[in-house]
């Protein structure tokens, strides 16, 4: 019922186009050396409604002021050429301090984009359809504060295909808006001068999407980051997210984090289904904050493959900033439940090392006692709030050893005996047993 439910999100993606075909076209004036965020806001007041707006093939547009467009109807953005932020640290934080566009959950967007049936198309040609960030000098500075998200778009009835972001600052798509299918999109955020365990020019944080919306479909993504590849966050309902690569280092196909200081937060209904996760920490991983409420639910990942991946699946109900100190007691006594999280057809090998180049701190954001290179599972929930936990067909293997020496962190007195009996694999702090 779950994947059957969730397929029909492309259905309702494309009805929601059964809009006219824009019967205006605004093409953006471009002034060379000067900034074109007044010329880019001029034609979408030109255009919008039943508009084409189109940024022309061969021409880089400077958007160097952060700008948001509202209330678009039934308009397609052809971006045929590129938009550029400004390359300078202290400018974009200048105005991004000062921006009054709407905040994300993790920064201000430097452009959002806000409306029903809207369209951002970008260009066949590898050149064309570019969100240029100038990540790299943020990267090599060790630059963390002031950061935007590259752009949200916040539309309901929503098709974004063929965008190439590239040395994005930090975030890249935010997408809390429903009914949207996303196709063919690509993050460049890997850099020109550090590998994936350094801790020169890391690319913190450059998630390819947070999706906190209803009804998004992501089919086809190539990326290469430093953070999740896709986010699912509090709010998102019926999610998929298919057929794509991630690579450099990713942290993977995360759920959460959710219920950061004892919020409630929620997520229901989310597929990620085959997806090549090269070099990343993580393949499939789920986090919420110690004391969380709220629930994630019916969240299945399958058909993965890991190629040097340091852990495959990672669910931890404890979540916390290891870089400030020892984990804090759950006061509360609560966690975010979680319910029928699904992990099916996994195959691949690990990664010696068990983290990458944000390990900045002692002990690392990510340490986990007992984690040595080996684990195809790692489990670390809180008592009494995971129930139909399945884990089916994990063909994983440590870094040139033999599949008999995978193994797995799990407490089974963290689970019901139920629970146990589905889980899939023998509950111990030991050697994998498929069950």
């Amino acid at each position: 019922m779950l994947v059957i439910n969730l397929l029909c999100i492309l259905v309702f993606a494309f009805v929601g186009f059964a809009k006219p075909t824009p019967i205006k076209t605004c093409t953006v004036k471009h002034t060379k050396g000067a900034d074109d965020s007044p010329a880019i806001l001029d034609a979408f007041a030109k255009c919008q409604t039943n508009g084409n707006v189109v940024f022309s093939k061969g021409v880089t547009y400077n958007a160097w002021t952060p700008f948001a467009v509202f209330n678009l109807s039934n308009v397609k953005i052809s971006l045929d050429g590129n938009v550029d932020l400004p390359n300078s640290i202290t400018i974009v934080q200048q105005k991004i301090n000062t921006t009054l566009n709407p905040p994300t959950t993790y920064a201000t967007p430097w452009i959002y984009i806000q409306g029903d049936h809207v369209q951002l198309v970008g260009s066949t040609s590898k050149d064309g359809g570019r969100f240029n960030g100038y990540g790299q000098q943020w990267w090599d500075n060790g630059v963390r504060t002031l950061r935007p998200q590259l752009a949200t778009f916040n539309v309901t009835n929503g098709y974004m295909t063929r965008i190439k972001v590239i040395k994005p600052v930090a975030w890249g798509w935010s997408i809390p808006g429903q009914n949207i299918l996303i196709e063919n999109h690509l993050v460049d955020a890997k850099p020109d001068n550090s590998t994936r365990d350094s801790t020169i020019s890391f690319p913190f944080n450059t998630d390819g999407f947070n999706l906190s919306g209803q009804n998004i479909t992501v089919n086809g993504y190539y990326g290469e980051n430093g953070d999740d590849c896709i986010s699912v966050v509090n709010g998102a309902r019926n999610i998929v997210a298919k057929n794509g690569y991630c690579g450099f280092s990713s942290h993977g196909l995360s759920i959460g984090s959710l219920g950061r200081n004892g919020a409630v937060q929620t997520v229901a209904n989310v597929l990620f289904d085959h997806w090549t996760m090269e070099g990343a920490v993580y393949g499939a991983r789920f986090k919420s904050w110690t004391g969380g409420n709220g629930f994630a639910e019916n969240v299945t990942w399958s058909n993965i493959r890991t190629i040097n991946v340091s852990t495959p699946a990672f669910v931890t109900q404890n979540y916390y900033d290891q870089d400030k100190g020892p984990r804090p007691p759950n006061t509360s006594g609560t966690s975010t439940h979680i319910t029928n999280l699904k992990f099916i057809n996994f195959e691949g090998y690990i990664n010696p090392n068990p983290t990458d180049g944000t390990c900045i701190s002692n002990p690392c954001w990510n340490f986990v006692a007992g984690a040595d290179a080996t684990q195809s599972i790692i489990l670390d929930l809180y008592n009494g709030t995971a129930k139909g936990l399945q884990f089916h067909n994990f063909q994983i293997h440590p870094y040139k050893k033999l599949s008999s020496s995978t193994t797995v962190i799990c407490d089974p007195a963290t689970l019901e005996p139920d629970d146990i009996k589905i889980l899939g694999f023998k509950c111990v702090r030991g050697p994998y047993q498929p069950t």
